[in-house]
This record gives C-alpha cells, sequence and structure tokens, in this order.
C-alpha cells in the first residue's frame, strides 16, 4: 500500500512539474515589452528604405504591411533613450520616436547592450555599441 501511494504522489509530483515548466516556458515566450523605436522614415519601396538606411550605421529595415520602417536606434532605459537621441542629433539625422513591441529575447539583448551604452560618452564607441546591437535585434527579429 505505502509503494502504490508513494508512486502515485513522485507520479503526480513530476506530471506537475513537467506542466508548471510548460505553462512558464510558454508564457515566457509569449512576453512582449514596450521599446522606444527611434525610425527614420518609412517607405513604400525597399529601395528607398535601404538607401536611407545606408545614411545611417547599423540601421535596420522592418518590413511592414503598407511598407518598410528604417530604424536608427531602440532603446529602453531613459538613460539610453537620452544616448542615442544625441547620438542620432550628432549624425544629422531626423527621427521620429515611437513605441515598438517586442519580445523577451530582444529585450535581453537590449538589456546588455544598455549596460554598456550607459558607460560610455564616447561618441565612437556609442556608434558601435548602436550598430552593433540594431544587428542583433535584426537577427532576433528575423
Amino acid at each position: 500500500m505505502k509503494k502504490k501511494i508513494i508512486t502515485i504522489l513522485v507520479a503526480l509530483f513530476l506530471g506537475g512539474s513537467m506542466g508548471f515548466l510548460t505553462i512558464h516556458k510558454f508564457n515566457f515566450e509569449n512576453t512582449t515589452y514596450k521599446f522606444s523605436a527611434f525610425q527614420l522614415g518609412v517607405y513604400k519601396s525597399y529601395d528607398n528604405a535601404l538607401e536611407k538606411a545606408k545614411t545611417a550605421n547599423g540601421a535596420i529595415i522592418i518590413s511592414k504591411e503598407n511598407g518598410y520602417e528604417v530604424i536608427g536606434a531602440i532603446a529602453h532605459s531613459d538613460a539610453s533613450k537620452a544616448k542615442l537621441k544625441e547620438l542620432l542629433v550628432k549624425d544629422n539625422l531626423e527621427y521620429y520616436q515611437k513605441d515598438i513591441i517586442l519580445n523577451e529575447k530582444v529585450k535581453e539583448t537590449v538589456d546588455e547592450y544598455e549596460l554598456l551604452i550607459n558607460a560610455t560618452d564616447d561618441y565612437v564607441v556609442l556608434e558601435k555599441l548602436n550598430e552593433q546591437l540594431l544587428k542583433n535585434i535584426e537577427e532576433r527579429m528575423n
């Protein structure tokens, strides 16, 4: 009798644990976060978007239903938003700041880069960090 009870309890524990992990993983991947995107333009033609992206180091192109958005920077914290705004202004790039929704994987990437962005005031380093951040985001979005 004891063996049956122990077997049932172990089975319930393992089944419950697997169910919990599955639900947690499902929710983890579907969690979204709001970021600020610094949009450099919206274009109907990919070629025009590509030309605009070439004017900004590391700018990425996001395909939308009605065209293509050129994004020059993405930030989450207020400190990094301020630094990236300065970067775009120094490069004489006009931008429109808008909210963009991204997943947990992208949030982790942005958080890692923002630690470095917030730690530097060097324009060249900031430019390279932004370029690498956008490249990593683009890879994770595809």
